[in-house]
């Protein structure tokens, strides 16, 4: 009888001892503070990342859309990737295919999920910008040719965006980006698809120069892992 008091009084005092530690105040404030500090859930898991990237590491590349991925395979066939291969703490360099993205799930979960079927470390997610102005008619060029030269003119300044994303975590390791800029002057009768090509060249060549710097932003980001 004694024997079982006991056992009773040591499991009723286990029993408040974790009572009091889960709802103590000092716990509550600080839960309280946590949740305080992020006004939504999403912005807390974002800035709580931690990066997570062995090394040597896989990295795949992602367009996020068509034109991007037609970009980064024309890149592909001229070779441009074959330096990337030999980058210092670099595994390999693995072209994402957009079969692997389910298309009912949120882009950059997409994105990260597809990579991770291919066992990559990190995802290299690329895009593309353009700022194009309207056209201006050049009056005086229209009135001599009677339309027969060109006389709209036009700009644009493409820039190529990219984000290294720890795989597992969502982890931003760094951003990088890239203009080019053109100009010309075009038919205004048949300027939209002129205006298409320039379009396309610039942002094929603002994707070539991040690229090109991607070896300088790549030892940046291995210099300064934790």
């Amino acid at each position: 009888m004694k024997i079982t008091s006991a056992l009773l009084l040591v499991t009723a005092t286990l029993l408040t001892g974790c009572s009091s530690h889960i709802n103590s105040p000092g716990v509550a404030r600080a839960i309280e503070a946590k949740r305080a500090a992020f006004s939504d859930p999403l912005i807390a898991r974002a800035y709580n990342a931690k990066p997570t990237m062995r090394y040597p590491a896989t990295i795949a590349i992602a367009g996020s859309d068509a034109a991007v991925r037609d970009h980064i395979r024309a890149i592909s066939a001229h070779g441009k990737f074959d330096s990337l291969q030999s980058l210092p703490q670099i595994a390999g360099i693995v072209p994402l295919s957009s079969l692997l993205m389910r298309p009912d799930t949120k882009p950059d979960i997409a994105v990260r999920e597809a990579a991770a079927k291919m066992h990559a470390d990190a995802v290299l997610i690329l895009a593309t910008e353009t700022q194009a102005t309207d056209g201006k008619i050049i009056a005086p060029l229209t009135e001599l040719s009677l339309g027969l030269l060109p006389n709209k003119h036009y700009e644009l300044i493409a820039t190529a965006l990219a984000a290294l994303v720890d795989t597992r975590t969502g982890y931003i390791y760094g951003v990088l980006e890239k203009s080019r800029a053109r100009s010309g002057l075009t038919m205004a009768w048949g300027s939209d698809e002129v205006i298409s090509r320039a379009r396309s060249k610039a942002e094929h060549e603002a994707m070539e120069k991040l690229f090109a710097d991607f070896p300088a932003f790549w030892r940046g980001v291995i210099k300064n892992r934790r």
